[in-house]
């Protein structure tokens, strides 16, 4: 074996041992105007262990295999650490991502380069989500567990990505997605989307469109004299509901919270949801519950409240029935006593046990997740 000072046409070089036209052994590779570097051992041509260090300062210390990162290996992007396995360029199959600035983290099982199969993510306020993964989103079955209300993030802006999102940057540093935080509104909390206080005071069980067209009416019907106490009192509370519910038609879709939920909300309060998870969102059968004793079991869509179920409030009173984006569109809305329609009490429950056996199962899927750690 030679070696040797070898200079590449594109300005790079290479610096070491050399055998069969091919860098072997030990060497520095350079690029052109010396922009990235790799330094270590080599086999005929191919990286085997060693440091690479990119233009940008971005680092990888580990195995190689046929020209792509495989084995074991260490990268340091920015200020992000990934710790574990790679397979043919990608991170996977058992690794650590996490920041050296905060909390955030993910321990779990990865599949060509995202989380897929089994984890424990932890959010930059301490939260946590323990479960399934697919695709790099939360997606089967798991459970969230937020910090106490008044330590939770609180997101600024709904278009930011998350400081604590593990998802929002790939290894070709392009934005593949942003974490919960960015869904939700500003001025909301990470983790709590179970949205019963504003809901009780603010949501109409009537449809925008209907309501400004029962206003439309009376002005064509009456004269200006004779609705003019109607509405100081039915306009003034309508129109405030009509804005509430524009918001939600127009603004909060894929949200999820869609509610002001500072209000009547006490700093120590944590909340947790078991169950399922499609997309990264909570859709599906589970149950959310609150410390002060608000609950909610039954079915959801997109973070929301959709389907059959019942909610439980402080009080010991329960709203139950069918709910649409959150609002409850058929049944009693807190009341003691229980449904009278056979068929629609026949739902809630069918809901309720489904919710049930979902959190039992995601509790189950936590432990698998635990175990990978």
């Amino acid at each position: 074996m030679t070696g040797g000072r070898f200079d590449f046409n594109d300005g790079g070089t290479y610096c070491g041992g050399w055998e069969g036209g091919k860098a072997h052994g030990h060497g520095v590779c350079t690029g052109p105007r010396g922009q990235g570097e790799y330094s270590g051992a080599w086999s005929y041509g191919f990286e085997i262990v060693g440091v690479y260090t990119w233009p940008s300062g971005n680092t990888y210390r580990g195995y190689w295999a046929h020209g792509k990162r495989h084995g074991l290996g260490v990268e340091r992007k920015g200020r992000w650490e990934y710790r574990g396995e790679w397979s043919h360029g990608f991170k996977g199959r058992y690794g650590v991502r996490q920041t050296r600035e905060s909390p955030a983290r993910y321990d779990g099982t990865w599949n060509n380069g995202l989380q897929d199969g089994y984890g424990v993510e932890t959010y930059e306020d301490g939260g946590t989500y323990q479960g399934q993964w697919m695709g790099g989103m939360r997606h089967g079955y798991g459970v969230r567990q937020s910090v106490p209300y008044g330590i939770a993030m609180t997101i600024r802006s709904p278009l930011r990505t998350s400081l604590s999102s593990l998802r929002s940057m790939q290894s070709n540093g392009a934005v593949l997605l942003q974490d919960e935080a960015s869904n939700l509104p500003a001025n909301t909390r990470g983790g709590f989307v179970l949205n019963v206080y504003g809901e009780k005071k603010k949501r109409p069980l009537v449809r925008r469109g209907s309501l400004f067209g029962s206003l439309r009416q009376l002005r064509k019907s009456e004269s200006k004299s004779s609705i003019s106490s109607k509405r100081s009192s039915t306009r003034s509370s309508a129109m405030s509901r009509i804005s509430s519910s524009d918001a939600e038609d127009e603004e909060k879709t894929d949200t999820e919270d869609n509610v002001d939920t500072e209000e009547k909300m006490d700093a120590t309060v944590t909340e947790s949801y078991a169950g399922e998870w499609k997309n990264d969102k909570r859709s599906g059968f589970g149950v959310s519950e609150r410390s002060d004793s608000t609950k909610y079991e039954g079915e959801w869509l997109n973070n929301k409240r959709h389907g059959y179920g019942c909610t439980i409030f402080q009080d010991g009173t329960r709203e139950e029935g069918k709910y649409k984006n959150n609002v409850l569109v058929r049944g009693i809305k807190k009341q003691l006593i229980p449904l009278k329609n056979p068929k629609t009490k026949e739902k809630v429950d069918g809901a309720v046990e489904g919710a049930k056996r979902a959190a039992n199962i995601a509790r189950s899927k936590v432990e698998i997740a635990l175990s990978r750690n």
